[in-house]
């Protein structure tokens, strides 16, 4: 019998014990553009195409409804949770990032809490916990976990982190595994509904309202001039096309800025995407682009940062989240002069010291629910994925609230988002659920780049998105 707030007996520990405080650690800032080029070999895969084997697995997956979900008895309900391991990534690129601390030792803690106050709908959670190595991404390495997560230890849901491939939704949905994605890969209406309803993101937007929120954001921000030459920089999906033509591009019509030329870039291969952004930028810069909007994150915006900067092409960016703004500002931040932006997630937007810790109610909770593990933050980053993994239960302790002894479902655990409303969200500025919404962040905050700092700062109040 495991312990109520026991981790799956066979995941690995994480490295430092509970006792000592968990120390901010800046991220080192390598001036060598050969860093982020290896970053874009090593994680291109990220992007790539996911072929046939992903569209039989969509094809093969039953949504129906079932009496109880996968990994939930009358006592107990198990959630997977991902621990993206970056050390060995770090360590060839010449990186370092802030400590977590010992994970293993945080969600039990946080298992602890939600069981005293009698689970999620009745049942006490059981984490369990895989450690995913950064270095080694792969479109089959994010499937075999997948099937790891839902075949060998039948979970009822995984929070994912770090998972950018595409075969790895469509993998989850065909398993009958419920994902609470808080990973920045972009996902649109359309496709959320395709993964529904084993589909949420709790921490971000539709991927749609954010593009739209952005140009709000850049039009507010005087972005655009009279005399600007707009270009389109994206990651050649059928959803950030579809995001871009349907959402994007009307606003950008609206206010007359017209884009003068789109790149898609095709991520299948690295081949593919480094000839990509080849063409890219020799025909931005022949139709002298002097403003560029990057669509599908993925760490496009690094990626194409080692092909711009030796050609000398330096043009203002429009940002998201989506973009990791924090990593590109430490790798390469000679690309970022004149960025602006919206943020959604200050814990990877803005430097530690942009905004008080805890900046709010969600936040100061989860810190107080791991406080038994004997860790006691530093800074936001320290604490990012321990509140990260903190929103998704509290989600589905409040989604499955009231149902004790009843059957929990997927349908169930997405019917009932849309009736909780607004929630204090540990990582955004503002979250809430309404019907058929899949992404839960509600409001963003303007941000540009400082050159004084090489960071990015905020701007301007929280706004809501258009929904």
């Amino acid at each position: 019998q495991r312990p109520n707030s026991g981790l799956h007996p066979s995941r690995s520990r994480a490295h430092q014990r509970p006792g000592t405080q968990v120390r901010s650690q800046p991220v080192s800032r390598n001036p060598r553009v050969r860093s982020i080029l290896l970053a874009a070999v090593v994680i291109a895969g990220s992007v790539s195409g996911c072929g046939a084997k992903q569209t039989q697995l969509l094809e093969a997956a039953e949504v129906a409804e079932t009496e109880t979900g996968q990994g939930v008895t009358a006592t107990e309900i198990r959630v997977g949770f991902i621990f993206v391991d970056q050390t060995k990534l770090n360590s060839v690129l010449g990186l370092t990032s802030a400590p977590t601390g010992d994970i293993e030792a945080q969600l039990k803690a946080l298992a602890a809490d939600v069981n005293s106050r009698g689970g999620i709908g009745g049942r006490n959670l059981v984490p369990v916990l895989r450690i995913y190595d950064a270095l080694v991404d792969s479109a089959a390495s994010e499937e075999k976990l997948c099937r790891q997560f839902a075949e060998d230890d039948k979970v009822f849901a995984v929070v994912l982190l770090g998972q950018f491939q595409p075969t790895a939704r469509p993998c989850y949905a065909a398993l009958n595994t419920v994902m609470i994605d808080q990973t920045l890969y972009p996902v649109e209406q359309q496709e959320a509904e395709k993964l529904a309803p084993y589909f949420v993101q709790p921490n971000l937007p539709e991927y749609g309202s954010l593009l739209s929120g952005l140009a709000s954001a850049l039009s507010e921000t005087r972005f655009f001039t009279a005399t600007t030459r707009l270009g389109i920089l994206g990651i050649d999906t059928e959803q950030n096309r579809r995001a871009y033509e349907e959402q994007l591009l009307p606003k950008l019509e609206a206010l007359q800025a017209d884009p003068v030329d789109v790149q898609w870039i095709d991520p299948a291969t690295n081949a593919s995407l480094q000839a990509g952004q080849n063409q890219a930028v020799l025909s931005l810069k022949s139709k002298k682009v002097d403003r560029v909007i990057v669509i599908g994150g993925s760490r496009l915006l690094a990626f194409f940062a080692t092909i711009a900067i030796p050609q000398k092409f330096f043009p203002r960016y429009a940002v998201t989240s989506f973009d990791n703004p924090e990593y590109i500002s430490n790798q390469a931040p000679e690309v970022l002069r004149g960025a602006i932006g919206v943020s959604v997630a200050p814990s990877v937007d803005l430097k530690a010291d942009a905004l008080e810790f805890p900046f709010n109610a969600g936040e100061a909770k989860c810190l107080k629910a791991v406080e038994p593990a004997g860790f006691k933050f530093e800074s936001r980053a320290n604490a990012r994925v321990i509140v990260t993994y903190c929103d998704a239960v509290t989600l589905l302790e409040r989604a499955f609230k009231g149902f004790d002894g009843e059957p929990l479902t997927a349908e169930l655990f997405t019917q009932q988002l849309a009736t909780i409303g607004p929630f204090d969200s540990a990582v955004n500025y503002a979250a809430a659920f309404e019907p058929n919404s899949y992404g839960g962040a509600d409001a963003y905050r303007p941000i540009k780049f400082d050159e004084t700092c090489s960071c990015f700062t905020l701007i301007g109040p929280t706004k809501d998105f258009e929904r």
